[in-house]
């Protein structure tokens, strides 16, 4: 009997012995992985708190400014209403200082204020807007606006639309100048959405817009023409002669690039600088691909634009004029 309680305090003390070895190595590993610590729930009961989705900002660094044009096609009510929609746009607003909306659309004027409001919504520098008065020969009428980063970028003076007596432009111009918060860099902004059917008509008038901006921004060298031109394909010959094209202008948006995102490859959309301003250029350009950036599906990409935004970034600190 005394031999079967020495055998039977011999395999308590061994399980003991292995229980404390199985605890070290678990104890080790836990110390040496301390994100398995993290992720066991505290002694509340409540399980751990998902982790936070870093907040999407303008990605310049101090020493640039990042500037985009975007037509969101047809940015009403319903459109607003999309929550899809609405946070890929403003994921898209966020990565720049200023972007020029073009094609919104809706009587109630209530779209631009829940977008510009789903913006502020994800955190980070607060964005503001200004917003032209609904334009167009026909009941269909659209505005344009700007959204910019309060941070890095404050308004200068009174925006306004191009004066038009003549009725040149179906959609007149929307103007305003800007300032870089962080660096001298100020500049006029003048973005259209041009009539297809009248693109090359208003493409080839558009340096006297520029001309009009020049006479109520005395001694201002920096003038940026931006948004949907329909400046290719059926609507304008990208390789014709325009005014627009002579040694005053630079076109930073090329003939290189689609800016659609259906099947058709055409460059609609346009950044064209003054001469001057290719100083405070940095040479950075191009398409924001957001379909391949946020991963979406054809369907989904279509439902927020049939267009690309198109953007340049600027030196901030670098201006002479």
């Amino acid at each position: 009997m005394r031999k079967r309680h020495k055998r039977q305090n011999k395999k308590f003390i061994f399980a003991v012995l292995i229980l404390l070895v199985l605890l070290l190595v678990a104890y080790t590993y836990a110390i040496k992985n301390p994100a398995i610590i993290e992720e066991i729930p505290k002694a509340t009961g409540k399980y751990p708190e998902p982790k936070a989705t870093p907040v999407i900002t303008a990605t310049t660094p101090d020493s640039t400014i990042k500037v985009a044009a975007f037509n969101i096609q047809v940015f009403g009510t319903t459109k607003a209403g999309n929550p899809e929609v609405i946070e890929t746009l403003s994921k898209i607003i966020r990565n720049y200082d200023i972007i020029a909306i073009q094609e919104i659309r809706g009587a109630s004027q209530t779209a631009l204020p829940a977008l510009e409001s789903a913006v502020n919504a994800m955190g980070g520098p607060q964005y503001d807007s200004i917003v032209s008065e609904r334009l167009g020969r026909t009941t269909s009428k659209e505005q344009y606006a700007y959204l910019y980063n309060m941070q890095t970028v404050q308004l200068v003076g009174t925006p306004y639309t191009y004066p038009d007596p003549s009725d040149i432009f179906h959609r007149e111009p929307y103007i305003a100048e800007f300032k870089a918060k962080n660096g001298n860099f100020d500049f006029v902004l003048i973005t259209i959405h041009t009539d297809p059917d009248e693109a090359t008509q208003e493409i080839n008038d558009l340096p006297r817009v520029v001309d009009d901006a020049k006479g109520r921004f005395q001694g201002e060298d920096d003038f940026i023409v931006m948004g949907d031109l329909n400046a290719d394909c059926s609507y304008f010959k990208e390789d014709s002669q325009s005014p627009l094209k002579s040694m005053n202008y630079f076109w930073v948006i090329n003939n290189s690039v689609d800016t659609t995102t259906k099947s058709t490859d055409c460059t609609y959309d346009r950044i064209i600088i003054t001469t001057s301003t290719k100083e405070d250029f940095t040479g950075d350009s191009g398409v924001f691909r957001f379909d391949t950036a946020y991963n979406l599906m054809p369907e989904k990409a279509a439902a927020v634009s049939d267009h690309y935004p198109v953007y340049t970034t600027f030196w901030s600190n670098r201006d002479t004029d």
